[in-house]
């Protein structure tokens, strides 16, 4: 069966200090929406899902790669990975294969 929600409507989870996230799960992915503060250290870290994402809104560096809007990534399942959002912070979509299941549903 279709599942329709609104962004709005999700529930809000923190990630990490300054990075919160609105996610949505599939049988088979999990999508999320990503808000940075300003200058906020993604620490490194690795999980068994693949991450495929986007910035849609400011920029981050990923790995020592400074990724702008309409910037495209692809990390392999246990990949370590990490960086810091820009000066105005970035909204940033990804999609995990399989689901995240460390995450409330």
């Amino acid at each position: 069966m279709t599942d329709f929600h609104q962004l709005d409507d999700l529930p809000v989870t923190e990630a990490f200090r300054g990075i919160r996230h609105r996610a949505v799960h599939s049988d088979q992915v999990t999508f999320a929406v990503f808000e940075l503060d300003p200058d906020t250290e993604l620490p490194r870290h690795s999980h068994h899902n693949e991450q495929v994402g986007t910035v849609i809104r400011g920029s981050l560096t990923l790995n020592g790669t400074e990724v702008g809007v309409g910037g495209l990534w692809v990390i392999p399942a246990h990949e370590e990975h990490g960086g810091r959002s820009g000066p105005d912070g970035a909204t940033v979509v990804e999609v995990f294969a399989p689901p995240r299941d460390d995450w409330p549903r």
